[in-house]
């Protein structure tokens, strides 16, 4: 332990409201302040000689001990030095978000980890996507009561007045038809904007219902296939997961259709009792060799992948993505309802 009173330091620690803790090499607690309490339900003397694992959910939780494994091997560091909004598992293994950084301590074999409960921000988070979800099916139904009606009015007085033109008046008849398919075009641009702002259906239907609307779609103006298969019809209880998880779907397929040239995009919707599993895979090429997908995160992002990022972290979701040019992209969104146990998990 470094040379420094240990009263002292805890007291110092026990006044900081993020959790902070003293770790060795191998990942066991050896100093802890008193946040961890509220934030993750332990009392710090019982977390003290545990491995700081058992605050992760199983799948970072492996992630970790390999991270660990390599650094000490090679000297490779993945977490050291870089902040991550990450899941973390309270003693009731309920999760929340937070962010977390951890830092050597040099010349003693200790990490250091600072953990900042994010559930308050990204709770206005979720906030701020719902107000915009209804400022985007405001606009929408404006679109559709007057600039999507009033187009619609005007081509079809064209119509009937370019049927009453005699033959004499060929070039005018032509000039009439030509301004009345512009007129068609910006209804059906107008009807297309419509239905990429509103999702009434999804209010009315449900995510399942909505996804097949939208896929259907997909199929009919592009020449790749898409495919969605659904398992189960128990909805998400908050609404903002639906609308998140919708917007993820579009985003992935989007990118897919504009990106990948891929041939086949395969949608996997599975609904249980407390989660959502959202799988789009596609058989293009890949991403592109500017993005970097490393342990299923995506280190730098473009393409409207920041997007999906955005909204699965906001809903709690644990997202992974992995692409080659061989196989194409695949991008899992796993949904758990807060307060739901893991599965084998502990009280």
């Amino acid at each position: 332990m470094p040379d420094t009173d240990g009263e002292e330091l805890q007291a110092i620690l026990n006044t900081m409201t993020d959790v902070v803790i003293m770790a060795d090499y191998h990942g066991t607690v050896v100093q802890v302040n008193q946040a961890v309490e509220p934030m993750f339900g332990y009392q710090p003397s019982l977390l003290i000689g545990q491995n700081i694992s058992v605050l992760m959910p199983e799948a970072h939780a492996n992630a970790h001990q390999s991270y660990m494994a390599r650094y000490l091997q090679a000297g490779i560091p993945r977490i050291i030095g870089v902040g991550r909004e990450l899941a973390a598992k309270h003693k009731d293994s309920h999760l929340f978000p937070i962010h977390i950084s951890v830092s050597k301590l040099e010349q003693y074999p200790f990490f250091i980890a600072v953990i900042r409960d994010m559930s308050e921000l990204v709770k206005l988070e979720k906030e701020a996507l719902l107000i915009s979800e209804i400022e985007r099916n405001r606009i929408s139904r404006e679109l559709h009561d007057e600039l999507g009606q009033n187009l619609l009015g005007l081509t079809m007085q064209l119509q009937v007045i370019t049927r009453q033109l005699t033959a004499a008046d060929y070039q005018l008849q032509l000039q009439l038809q030509n301004l009345s398919n512009g007129l068609a075009h910006n209804v059906n641009n107008i009807r297309a904007i419509i239905s990429e702002l509103a999702t009434v259906e999804l209010e009315e239907q449900g995510l399942q219902s909505a996804l097949n609307t939208f896929v259907k779609l997909c199929n009919n103006y592009n020449k790749a296939k898409v495919t969605l298969i659904c398992e189960g019809q128990r909805p998400a209880e908050d609404y903002t997961v639906t609308i998140n998880l919708y917007r993820i779907a579009r985003e992935a397929i989007y990118n897919a259709l504009k990106h990948a040239d891929a041939s086949q995009i395969d949608v996997s919707l599975k609904q249980q009792d407390n989660s959502i599993e959202l799988v789009i895979q596609d058989n293009g090429k890949g991403l592109p060799s500017d993005l970097n997908v490393r342990d299923s995160r995506l280190i730098n992002s473009g393409h409207g992948l920041r997007n999906i990022h955005f909204r699965a972290h906001v809903i709690g979701a644990e997202l992974t993505i992995s692409s080659a040019a061989a196989t194409g992209t695949r991008i899992v969104c796993r949904y758990n309802q807060p307060g739901t146990k893991l599965a084998g998990a502990n009280a």
